[in-house]
């Protein structure tokens, strides 16, 4: 009997462990609401690794998919201007979808990895019914400063998808030059009640785009007509784009050219005329754009933390990034990147202030392992560090969220702010050993910046910055400390006011007078052994806090007294110290 009961009990597990597998895969596959610099009500879909293959493969609508990095400044920047773009072609969604996905997020890595993603933010088009496959990572699209720019480059590309026989359930691109209304509304399906022909030029995107914002109207077709055709002197057409709506039983023609003929105006024009003729307008569930307008949330109401205070949790948090996010993107990594990567490790083994031997011992286990090889994948590094994680675990000792570099948005600060902490550390507690590690340090952040930073625009700008203010001429620990300093704020310089910046932490030229007093000297002129020592201060291991806290001001002897002005005027560039750009 009990064997009988048992079969009984292993039979059904069998039939129901399907439904269970089914519904954990389900669980998984979810969609999420919100991630990095977009959240749903943006009208955009949230790719992760999760849900990719499921999002993207096989659809029955081509997409463009932004890889982004939320901590890349241009990315933020590109933002407004995408969820601009897809709030504006929420009509055409059932033929084209915005779509995006947050590569620093470490779970995505692999997908932005397989898609050959070097540059933050690359967009890439996704035809209908794609293949997973190597070698298949979408269509380059072209970045634009605006996002009009943009949703132009997407029609001229949905046009040429569709002469190449895609897109066949999108309205028809194809412009033709016709003699009589007749031979226009040739070919147009009976049901259809008015056909608008668009009079434009070839290079025109304004009938595509307003046959796909009107793709959903029941009965209603648009046709692109050449400007030059017999067919615009018979409806008398003196300016274009020019709009004339046809009744296909009657043949009747409806000259509807407004004044100004924007594609705005145009749109507007026809469904003023369908409301006319008591149209019925289909009805479009569209989300409210202002549902989510208030980016602020609860915590922001909290004590802000001492952003003169460098704070371990920060460092550990950049140092997880850089490793196992950032480095781990590229493809390939061999000749000057790996030299790169090998450059950074070995700063990180002689400077970083550890807290603990096991993270010590796993960046120079890291670094002697990837000495062994001439090339690695990006995969294999991510591997490789996994690996050693768990054999040296743990290695963070902190719960890895930003506080020093925490912003009031969570689209702000973060891994920039950790990055030059990072770095500011680095040079500092370099400059206090023996020998010259300290230049050592700017050349491997030169390296790191050039090689892993996920902001490419940003990258530019360090690279240009540091052959103008001579980086690779520092010879001393000192003048390395100073260097970064220097040029930290002339990026500070440049951004302030950008729509990057963290209204709440306003970049400005540090230390400030309530900082430091001594660091000015008369007119703000910048005091610079007092600068050195505020440095010193703020970035030594002795001062790092692992938790929020205040601290008292450290005071340690300075070696500024041996520092070369001579090299330091030639750093500070006059337009950067200006009196009147002084706070």
């Amino acid at each position: 009997m009990m064997l009988i009961m048992n079969l009984w009990n292993l039979s059904t597990l069998l039939f129901i462990l399907p439904s269970l597998i089914n519904c954990a895969v389900i669980v998984n596959d979810a969609d999420i609401d919100e991630q990095g610099l977009y959240s749903k009500s943006d009208h955009v879909v949230i790719l992760t690794q999760r849900n990719f293959e499921r999002r993207v493969y096989g659809q029955n609508h081509a997409a463009v998919v932004q890889f982004y990095n939320s901590y890349c400044g241009h990315c933020r920047a590109f933002a407004p201007k995408f969820k601009a773009l897809s709030s504006e072609i929420v009509p055409w969604r059932n033929i084209i979808q915005l779509k995006v996905i947050d590569c620093s997020v470490e779970e995505n890595n692999e997908i932005c990895r397989e898609f050959e993603v070097m540059a933050y933010p690359s967009l890439r088009y996704i035809h209908e019914h794609y293949v997973k496959a190597n070698g298949n990572v979408g269509d380059r699209i072209m970045m634009t400063d605006t996002g009009e720019k943009l949703k132009s480059h997407l029609i001229t590309k949905m046009q040429t998808e569709q002469s190449m026989g895609r897109l066949a359930f999108a309205p028809k691109f194809d412009i033709a030059s016709y003699t009589s209304y007749a031979g226009a509304v040739a070919g147009v399906p009976h049901d259809v009640t008015y056909t608008f022909l668009v009079f434009e030029n070839e290079n025109s995107t304004v009938g595509s785009e307003l046959a796909l914002d009107i793709n959903d109207y029941k009965q209603i077709k648009v046709k692109r007509v050449y400007d030059i055709s017999e067919l615009a002197a018979v409806a008398g057409l003196t300016h274009f784009p020019g709009l004339v709506a046809v009744h296909l039983s009657t043949l009747q023609p409806t000259p509807l050219t407004p004044i100004n003929p924007t594609k705005q105006n145009l749109l507007r024009t026809i469904n003023t005329f369908l409301k006319s003729k008591q149209y019925i307008f289909p009805d479009r569930d569209i989300p409210d754009p202002e549902a989510n307008t208030n980016e602020h949330s609860d915590e922001n109401n909290q004590p802000k933390s001492n952003t003169d205070t460098v704070y371990y949790s920060d460092l550990e948090k950049t140092l997880k990034t850089s490793l196992y996010t950032e480095i781990t993107r590229h493809k390939i990594l061999s000749g000057e990147a790996l030299n790169a990567l090998l450059s950074y490790l070995d700063v990180l083994k002689t400077s970083f202030p550890y807290k603990t031997n096991n993270l010590r011992d796993f960046i120079e286990d890291l670094y002697n392992t990837l000495q062994t090889r001439m090339e690695w994948s990006g995969g294999d590094i991510y591997d490789l560090v996994k690996k050693l994680e768990n054999t040296h675990a743990p290695i963070f000792i902190t719960q890895l969220e930003y506080i020093g570099c925490k912003g009031s948005q969570s689209k702000y600060r973060g891994y920039t702010c950790g990055l030059w902490t990072l770095f500011h550390t680095l040079t500092v507690n370099a400059a206090q050993k023996s020998g010259t590690k300290g230049p050592q340090v700017l050349r491997a952040m030169h390296g790191y910046v050039k090689h892993f930073f996920g902001c490419t625009e940003c990258s530019e700008h360090f690279q240009a910055m540091a052959a103008r203010n001579r980086l690779f001429d520092v010879k001393e620990n000192d003048k390395a400390v100073l260097w970064l300093w220097i040029s930290h704020n002339e990026v500070n310089l440049r951004l302030a006011g950008d729509l990057t910046e963290d209204p709440e932490y306003p970049k400005i030229q540090f230390p400030s007078v309530s900082k430091c007093p001594e660091c000015r000297l008369a007119r703000g002129a910048w005091n610079l052994p007092a600068v050195y020592q505020y440095l010193e201060n703020m970035y030594g291991a002795a001062n790092i806090q692992e938790f929020r806290k205040s601290r008292s001001a450290a005071s340690a002897p300075s070696p500024f007294s041996n520092l070369d002005i001579g090299m330091l005027s030639l750093l500070l560039v006059l337009r950067v110290w200006a009196d009147s750009l002084l706070d």
